[in-house]
């Protein structure tokens, strides 16, 4: 019953984390290293510090060290999200979704490289799992980084395979293996690696950009923060991805695979609030000088959504 108790309280520190970093209030001058624990409540700070300090206590807590790996990755603190998934991973060796999202984390900590240890990770998920939707995804683009494109083909092929046909994560890998055959053919269409791009059948896709007006107040590689959230429900992101402002204008795709919390996933709304943020921090708090756009009230499912980053945080 204790174990039991702890983990599910846990849970909670996770939800309250997330929670306070989307939606809290600005922090009003605050240095961007010091913004997260401005906009927590003494007791907020403590129940993260307890849940750590529970995990030390703990350590044989794969599910622990999990979620609390996730909700570090979500913030961008890579820092303390790579030690926390090793442990997670050290414990629970079996689990492909656990090993191709540390392989995802710990390439977006190294520029988005997945050559090395991301690649070893994903390799081993999808020796347990081969129709890991994600792993087959995330070697695709492996292979296409290492201009390997005609295996990049191969494994991109095999997850069009189990794709519904019209599905918009579909299109966009048809579209990676056509930018990799043109590589292949001395025709590149691209610069740069298509972003990895995780199925379901509920999910919301469409473009981000930044209006050319506020292009001068953000730096190429400034963090750009694009989510959903319930319309009206839990205040948590149903969704989140991370990408660079050097990376707009985007296609992006949110979907249950990109759920914080089980409990929580875009699937279980029928409309939500689709945002994107630009962060000079790095850290999904909102902060003075930030940049933002939304979309209201978007029907789950929807396609070629337009979300306009215009507007300034006061």
């Amino acid at each position: 019953m204790k174990k039991s108790w702890l983990i599910a309280a846990g849970g909670l520190v996770v939800v309250i984390a997330v929670v306070l970093y989307f939606v809290g209030k600005k922090p009003g001058g605050t240095a961007p290293q010091d913004a997260a624990n401005a906009q927590m409540a003494p007791e907020h700070l403590e129940m993260i510090k307890s849940l750590a300090t529970r995990l030390e206590q703990n350590p044989t807590d794969g599910k622990g060290w999990a979620m609390l790996a996730r909700a570090y990755a979500v913030l961008g603190r890579y820092n303390e999200a790579l030690p926390a998934y090793e442990k997670a991973a050290n414990l629970i060796q079996n689990d492909p979704v656990l090993l191709v999202d540390y392989a995802d984390v710990l390439a977006a900590a190294n520029g988005r490289n997945l050559q090395g240890k991301p690649l070893e990770l994903v390799q081993r998920a999808l020796m347990i799992d081969p129709g890991n939707v994600k792993g087959l995804n995330l070697m695709g683009s492996a292979a296409f980084q290492a201009g390997d494109y005609t295996h990049a083909i191969g494994y991109w092929d095999r997850l069009l395979k189990m794709l519904p046909p019209d599905s918009p994560n579909a299109k966009q890998v048809s579209a990676n293996i056509a930018n990799a055959h043109a590589r292949e053919s001395g025709q590149p269409q691209s610069s740069t690696a298509p972003a990895p791009s995780a199925a379901g059948s509920a999910q919301i896709s469409g473009m981000v950009s930044l209006s050319p007006a506020l292009a001068a107040k953000a730096s190429p590689t400034d963090t750009v923060f694009v989510y959903a959230k319930a319309v009206s429900g839990p205040p948590a992101p149903l969704a989140v991805i991370r990408a660079q402002v050097k990376d707009l204008p985007q296609r992006f795709v949110l979907n249950d695979a990109m759920a914080m919390m089980p409990n929580a996933k875009i699937s279980n709304f029928k409309e939500v609030v689709v945002s994107a943020k630009v962060s000079k921090s790095g850290n999904a708090t909102p902060q003075s000088g930030d940049l933002r756009g939304e979309v209201a009230s978007v029907k789950v499912g929807a396609d070629n959504v337009q979300l306009v980053i215009d507007k300034v945080v006061p």
